[in-house]
């Protein structure tokens, strides 16, 4: 090759590198992003999002949590919690909004070396382990066809730029600033739920019954195949009434269990105990705000009333799924059809409308599956309120209702005022009175006449008779005046008669809407329940052992000791009791007049 070729050959290669450095050179590709500077991301309406579906990365145990809701036919429902009915119009919206039509601030990032600083590695992603830094948080809405809005991956928050985080969406490399709150995606269960699980005013409690017992439940393989045996810890059971208008609870019935008889008696409060106001405030308190942070599943076959059916017991994996929550299906009674037996004990709570929740407390869960460590420590750094339940320690739960119809006061009907006797009872009642008499004074003996005194008597007749001829009324005008008489007396009878008749028809419309009144509330009341355990019946309830504990007590936490006269005078004093004298209202240690 010759000098010339070689140097034109040169030539020809520094151009095309030339060429190349400039069509991939930094000035070129700092433009391209300084472009995307304003520009929009996640432009859709709110209405189209259907689903959304959130996934974290838990780095203690490298793997990842889903948490997903989505819209079907116009109800919201948790497909990862395994359908169960959300509360989620309003969450999703504040979801939505959160992304949707985010202004692109400026670009952080532009190649994937950037992504573990920025926060922004796919949670998805296969080759993450325990070791994995800088995961974010990846989220995908889709419309009703599933067709993705969004399917982006949120970072870290900009240090010292409040409210903006990086993100990027996940087939891009390219990392953005935008503003976002990311605490309107939560993946707790119980902001996407409605987590009252009771829905009952406090002050409808009437009466509570809680039986304080603990059970081992086990499985035992005999000649008929796997039968349930317990072991119990009957301690005792207490039924409490509580009274609103002395707003004060009374013991109904205390029994406590007889060691030597094994079986429950009756006691008594002694004459230095009493029931624990405070205690029994909070266990009412805690039912009208029975907050859940987990679900499951029932297996099927159970209905909502807990009772096993026979095919139920034959599936063993159904009654290994009860076991490991601490429930079992077992017959109480001989003859007696199965029910589900807890191991922590029971709760019968009774409202004024009848309507009965029973609770059944099963084992511990540990750990809530919708949540993640990372979640959990967010929770307690951001929300003290939360601190209780930051342990994770949750417990299973059965919850069902049931109608009692005693607790509804039967309206008793009240007596209609009787009717005088009418006019013709009046006439029949005179004439066999008159006839009487007149019967009476014919068999009477008459008396004799005394000697020469009938002329006498005559004579004495006749003057009177023409002395008083002139004042004495003829007959018609006797039978006048008596038929005026009479119609006064029979006008005054039938007035009082015509009230009594009015009266006894608004006693008797009266008495017909109490029962309907009655009837109507015992309507009521057994549709409600068909509600609730309707809404109860295919699931187990998670609720935090905490809540537990002030919903399940025990005999020495129901019943304390009653204060001294001493305590109750120190107690009642206040702060400012056995101060010197002499002092100023409210600063009982500052003498009048000052030092001397």
């Amino acid at each position: 090759m010759t000098e010339m070729a070689k140097t034109l050959l040169f030539v020809a290669v520094a151009a095309c590198s030339l060429a190349v450095a400039y069509w991939m050179g930094p000035t070129s590709e700092v433009q391209d992003f300084d472009e995307l500077i304003g520009t929009r991301l996640n432009q859709f309406e709110l209405d189209v999002a259907k689903r959304l579906k959130i996934v974290k990365f838990d780095q203690e145990t490298a793997s990842t949590r889903e948490f997903e809701v989505a819209e079907t036919d116009g109800l919201w429902s948790i497909p990862s919690k395994q359908g169960y009915p959300a509360d989620a119009a309003r969450q999703m919206a504040e979801a939505a909004t959160c992304l949707i039509d985010r202004e692109v601030l400026r670009v952080a990032g532009k190649s994937a070396n950037d992504h573990e600083a920025l926060g922004v590695i796919d949670p998805s992603s296969s080759k993450l382990d325990s070791k994995a830094e800088g995961v974010g948080i990846r989220v995908t809405i889709t419309d009703s066809n599933d067709a993705p809005l969004t399917d982006m991956i949120i970072g870290k928050a900009v240090k010292e730029a409040e409210g903006q985080y990086y993100v990027r969406n996940v087939d891009q490399d390219v990392v953005y600033v935008v503003n976002l709150d990311p605490d309107k995606l939560s993946t707790k269960f119980e902001d996407w739920i409605e987590d009252d699980l009771l829905k009952l005013n406090p002050m409808d409690i009437r009466r509570v019954k809680i039986k304080d017992y603990s059970a081992e439940l086990h499985q035992v393989l005999t000649s008929a195949g796997f039968q349930m045996r317990v072991q119990w810890d009957r301690r005792g059971e207490m039924t409490l009434s509580y009274d609103s208008k002395e707003s004060k609870w009374h013991a109904e019935q205390l029994q406590q269990l007889d060691p030597e008889k094994k079986e429950l008696v009756d006691y008594e409060l002694a004459e230095d105990e009493e029931l624990n106001e405070e205690t029994l405030k909070e266990l009412r308190n805690s039912l009208g705000d029975l907050l859940l942070v987990d679900v499951a599943r029932k297996p099927a076959g159970l209905s909502a009333e807990l009772k096993a059916g026979g095919d139920f017991l034959k599936n063993q994996d159904a009654a290994t799924s009860l076991m490991e929550r601490g429930f079992a299906p077992i017959s109480l009674a001989p003859d007696a059809p199965p029910e589900i037996l807890s191991t922590e004990g029971e709760l019968v709570c009774s409202l004024q409308d009848g309507v009965e929740y029973v609770l059944r407390f099963g084992n511990l869960q540990i750990g809530e599956e919708g949540e993640t460590a990372s979640d959990k420590k967010s929770g307690e750094e951001g929300d003290e309120e939360n601190s209780e339940t930051s342990d994770g320690i949750n417990r299973y739960l059965f919850v069902m209702a049931r109608f009692n119809e005693s607790m509804l006061e039967k309206p008793e009907p009240t007596e209609l005022p009787e009717l005088p006797a009418s006019e013709e009872d009046s006439s029949e009642t005179a004439s066999e009175e008159d006839s009487e008499t007149k019967e009476s004074e014919e068999s009477a003996p008459g008396e004799p006449a005394s000697a020469g005194g009938e002329p006498e008597d005559k004579e004495a007749e006749n003057k009177e008779a023409e002395e008083g001829t002139e004042e004495e009324s003829t007959p018609e005008e006797e039978n006048e005046e008596e038929t005026v008489e009479k119609t006064a007396e029979k006008t005054k009878k039938e007035i009082e008669r015509e009230a009594l008749i009015a009266a006894r028809a608004l006693i008797e419309k009266e008495n017909v809407r109490q029962l309907n009144e009655y009837e109507e509330k015992l309507k009521a009341g057994k549709e409600k329940v068909a509600e609730l355990n309707h809404r109860f019946g295919d699931w187990y309830y998670v609720i935090s052992n905490d809540v537990f504990k002030k919903i399940h007590l025990g005999r020495d936490e129901v019943i304390k000791k009653k204060e001294s006269e001493t305590e109750a005078t120190d107690s009642n004093a206040g702060p400012g009791a056995g101060a010197p004298t002499g002092g100023l209202p409210g600063l009982p240690n500052l003498p009048i007049g000052g030092a001397n």
